[in-house]
């Protein structure tokens, strides 16, 4: 027998072998550089969220990212029921959520820290209130003539001093509260007897035009804690872990492959994004280390 003959077909299937593990390869970056995607977003979060997508979506000019802003607790359950694939929230999943988006999906989810937020108090420009006590907080805020103002009922701000004061809503009892932190903003600048409680992110980058105007209208408070200290919501306190409100920034994957929300993970984790983390004017989750060459002479 000719030994062409039998080589032949193996050089073939070779060949054939290697050109279906190509468009595997293609199909697979194809995945996460193409398409687009939704992601759930508290209101709050916003500002970092933009930032992060504008950047990824110049590095993959095919993909794009679209929101849904609402409260958190939404988010949480448009995730759980597999309504979106991603979601950027201030606290991870519990085990039982976890497993209900398992029995949803059959996917088990990836959780990215990606920054600290923190929760803060403002109040107009002309208020007399010049900080918040964070031992009477509490009752003050679930009072009846109540003068604080949220982003939102279930919001990752109300999640998040609901947690850490421990307060209880009574039965039908109604929060004050808008749709966002902009909106707060608008309210509080012109009714000096009321606080706003809305996220850092609102007004961290400081050279954005729009933070500036807001900040041209009201004041950020600090918090006096029982030891008499006043502490305000600096980069330095969150990251210290100073700042009594400090909330956490988590990116939420439940896709059932390495697709376009994998890869804006992996993105705002790595060192590009927490830059960006950084110059929105929050703290960055993981810090990287400069590294710097001495060259002898």
């Amino acid at each position: 027998m000719n030994n062409r003959l039998i080589i032949r077909p193996i050089v073939f299937l070779a060949f054939l072998i290697i050109c279906i593990s190509c468009q595997e390869d293609i199909k697979k970056k194809q995945a996460y550089r193409q398409g687009n995607i939704t992601l759930a977003i508290d209101p709050s979060l916003m500002n970092l969220g933009s930032a992060l997508v504008e950047v990824f979506q110049s590095s993959y000019p095919e993909t794009k990212i679209l929101f849904k802003p609402e409260v958190e607790d939404l988010v949480i359950a448009d995730l759980l029921n597999g309504k979106v694939p991603i979601a950027m929230t201030t606290r991870d999943l519990s085990s039982e959520e976890a497993g209900i988006l398992y029995n949803h999906t059959n996917v088990t989810y990836i959780s990215t820290q990606i920054a600290c937020d923190a929760t803060i108090f403002v109040v107009s420009k002309e208020s007399s209130i010049k900080e918040i006590d964070q031992t009477s907080l509490k009752s003050n805020i679930i009072s009846n003539d109540s003068k604080f103002v949220f982003d939102g009922g279930n919001s990752s701000n109300f999640n998040n001093l609901k947690k850490k004061l421990g307060f209880k809503l009574t039965k039908n009892q109604k929060i004050n509260s808008f749709s966002n932190g902009k909106e707060v903003i608008q309210f509080i600048s012109k009714n000096s007897s009321h606080i706003g409680i809305i996220g850092l992110d609102v007004l961290s980058e400081e050279n954005s035009n729009e933070v500036k105007e807001f900040l041209s209208k009201v004041r950020i408070l600090p918090i006096r804690r029982a030891d008499g200290k006043l502490i305000d919501p600096t980069v330095p306190n969150l990251r210290e872990g100073i700042y009594p409100f400090t909330k956490r920034v988590f990116l939420l994957n439940a896709e059932n492959s390495f697709k376009i929300g994998s890869s804006f993970s992996r993105f705002c984790g790595s060192q590009r994004g927490q830059l960006i983390v950084k110059r929105a004017g929050l703290q960055p989750y993981y810090l990287y280390e400069r590294r710097i060459q001495l060259h002898g002479r």
